[in-house]
C-alpha cells in the first residue's frame, strides 16, 4: 500500500492497467478503499504496483457482492493487523456463504429459463403453447421433467 518503489501510475494509467474507469478509482479513494494513496505536491494521485493490487483486491470483494461499508470495515481490520484475523475470517466466511446461497438461487433461475427456452422452442415448432403445456410427463425430455419438478412448474 504505497510502499513499492517501482513505477508510478497516474489515475488514467492505473485505470487502463486495471481495466476499470478512473471514476471507479476516484470513488474507491474517496471512500477510503485505497489506503495511503500518494499525491504530488499539486494533489495528483499516484499509484504504485501495490496500490493496483489493492484495487484488484477491492474489486474482487465488490464483485463478490460485499457492500462498500463492509469492504471499508474489512480494510480497517486488515490495517489493524493480526489482532483482527478472526474478525476478517468471519467476514470472508459470511461472504462465501452468501455467494454459495446466490449460486443455488442462480442455478434454479437458470433451470427455469432453460425450461422456458424448451417450452417456447416446442411451442414455436407446433404453432401453439398448448403443445408443451399439455405434454404428458412421460413424453418430456428427462432434463425438462427434472426442471419442472425442481422448479415446481405445473402449467406455466
Amino acid at each position: 500500500m504505497g510502499a513499492d518503489t517501482g513505477k508510478l501510475y497516474t489515475i488514467g494509467e492505473a485505470a487502463e492497467v486495471l481495466g476499470m474507469p478512473a471514476t471507479t478509482i476516484r470513488y474507491y479513494d474517496k471512500n477510503g478503499l485505497i489506503p495511503n494513496v500518494s499525491r504530488t505536491g499539486g494533489g495528483v494521485r499516484l499509484f504504485d504496483e501495490d496500490d493496483l493490487e489493492w484495487m484488484r483486491f477491492v474489486e474482487r470483494l465488490k464483485v463478490s457482492g460485499m457492500p462498500i461499508r463492509e469492504i471499508r470495515e474489512y480494510i480497517e481490520l486488515y490495517l489493524a493487523g493480526d489482532s483482527t484475523i478472526e474478525e476478517r475470517r468471519r467476514i470472508v466466511y459470511e461472504r462465501r456463504a452468501a455467494i454459495e446461497k446466490q449460486l443455488v438461487e442462480l442455478e434454479l433461475a437458470l433451470d427455469f429459463i432453460s425450461y422456458k427456452c424448451w417450452f417456447y422452442d416446442v411451442a414455436s415448432k407446433s404453432g401453439t403453447c398448448d403443445t408443451p403445456r399439455n405434454m404428458p410427463d412421460d413424453e418430456l425430455p428427462d432434463d425438462i421433467r427434472r426442471i419442472k419438478a425442481k422448479c415446481r412448474i405445473n402449467r406455466y
